[in-house]
């Protein structure tokens, strides 16, 4: 794990030794990027870089993934193996309101560096989400047909295309191209480092706030969701970038991730509250569909690719939920 400035790496790098990974990660200061940053602290075979903008704290190195010189500087002084985009606007409603800052970040950019990291011979791997389906027929296959009902979706499927264009055409330029591998992820959870930055616990946050002032709480049961812990994932993406040093001929595509079960957002609220000590009969179902960004009703994606990578989900909700919350909350009695 690098744990110096960018700007030392190049003058203290050995010279001679065997060669480790070199794998870069963009949006390593978000929820993912923290969990996957942790992880692969433990693993001595690959040098990490981690990018970050608003919350660059080190051993992160702040960068501007729309600077495109800057980009490219960093990757020519840090020579990655592999780069995996994590960095996006993930917000629905965000992206709805902001619609051209969230097209600079979750397709501009992610073209962008795809044809940067394709250039230099780099696998890039991309991050997108399950709302490039339209969760009217799961389960959900890497083939399956894509239809986005939002903006959001429809932002990170571009992105999927313009990454694997970019790839595609380093490839027919004769550039020694590592390829292309694509993680759709479901909605993720896990350690927050305030209660916003995360869709499940600004659920707990209404909760709390409702419960305190003794005021029903009324919460979505339209859609079903399948959360995944961030942990999860980030292993999911590590057995990915294993797999590619292993097997470079057979790793690129579509790989597809979900949670272990299924819950609707009154659902994970009911869990939620029974961890944080509160009677649930606050909590009341809303089954209309919800106002806002439209949703899809049942993403259920099919995770046999990674499972064949050896990777299943560890952490089921119930037990994963609470020590997410902890540190924010005391127990209601």
């Amino acid at each position: 794990m690098i744990s110096r400035g960018y700007g030392q790496l190049a003058a203290s790098r050995p010279q001679c030794y065997l060669r480790r990974m070199r794998l870069l990660v963009t949006g390593a200061s978000g929820l993912l990027g923290r969990a996957l940053m942790r992880l692969l602290a433990d693993r001595p075979d690959i040098d990490t870089l981690g990018l970050a903008h608003s919350r660059a704290k080190a051993p992160l190195v702040r960068a501007d993934i729309g600077d495109e010189p800057a980009i490219a500087a960093i990757l020519s002084g840090f020579a990655p193996d592999v780069v995996l985009h994590a960095a996006a606007e993930r917000r629905p409603d965000v992206v709805d309101r902001e619609p051209e800052r969230a097209a600079a970040l979750n397709v501009d950019a992610t073209s962008r560096l795809a044809r940067l990291a394709a250039g230099r011979g780099a696998f890039f791997i991309y991050i997108s989400t399950d709302y490039v389906f339209d969760g009217s027929n799961p389960p959900y296959f890497p083939d399956s047909p894509v239809h986005p009902l939002n903006a959001y979706g429809a932002m990170k499927l571009e992105g999927e295309r313009g990454a694997a264009a970019r790839v595609a055409a380093a490839q027919a330029a004769g550039k020694t191209c590592s390829g292309l591998a694509i993680v759709r992820i479901p909605l993720l959870y896990g350690p927050v480092e305030r209660l916003d930055e995360c869709s499940v616990t600004e659920i707990a946050a209404k909760l709390a706030a409702r419960y305190t002032e003794s005021l029903p709480c009324p919460i979505e049961d339209w859609a079903t969701r399948y959360p995944a812990h961030v942990d999860d994932v980030a292993r999911a993406l590590i057995a990915v970038i294993d797999a590619r040093s292993n097997a470079p001929e057979s790793t690129g595509g579509i790989y597809q991730l979900s949670g272990p079960v299924g819950y609707s957002k009154y659902g994970m609220a009911l869990i939620m509250a029974r961890a944080l000590g509160m009677a649930p009969d606050f909590i009341l179902p809303e089954r209309a569909e919800p106002s806002g960004a439209p949703r899809p009703k049942d993403c259920r994606m099919d995770t046999r690719r990674l499972a064949a990578l050896g990777w299943t989900a560890r952490i089921g909700f119930p037990e994963g939920i609470a020590p997410v919350l902890s540190p924010h909350f005391a127990k209601f009695d």
